[in-house]
């Protein structure tokens, strides 16, 4: 198995940030962190931030959003879904990666959304 860290190290967290088994690769759940924490303005910098992060990971496998197959997403607040839902499709095209979507009732410092993905090789 491969594993690959993208930023566990930085934030001290006890988990791998992806792991490779076979032609899957499972990354943990995201939050809109960059080299300096979460970063600031609220849920849609977060969730552009979390896109970001997930060009990264997806480039260590020489993959694109267009190998994403699942996502599953955490809100902080159900009411984000339809903002959710205009950003999500400006970095995914048909045909679409399965999607589970679900209000929590808090995620780690304060975030507004975290995402979980799958992609294939």
């Amino acid at each position: 198995m491969k594993y690959k860290t993208i930023n566990s190290e930085k934030f001290n967290t006890p988990y791998s940030d992806a792991i490779e088994i076979g032609n899957i690769i499972e990354f943990s759940g995201m939050l809109g962190n960059d080299e300096n924490g979460l970063v600031e303005g609220g849920f849609e910098t977060e969730l552009h931030q979390i896109f970001k992060n997930l060009a990264t990971g997806l480039a260590h496998y020489d993959l694109s959003y267009k190998n994403v197959i699942k996502a599953k997403i955490l809100l902080s607040d159900i009411s984000f879904m339809p903002k959710l839902n205009e950003i999500y499709l400006s970095y995914f095209q048909k045909p679409l990666p399965i999607r589970t979507t679900f209000a929590v009732s808090g995620l780690p410092f304060g975030a507004d959304v975290e995402i979980e993905f799958t992609a294939k090789k």
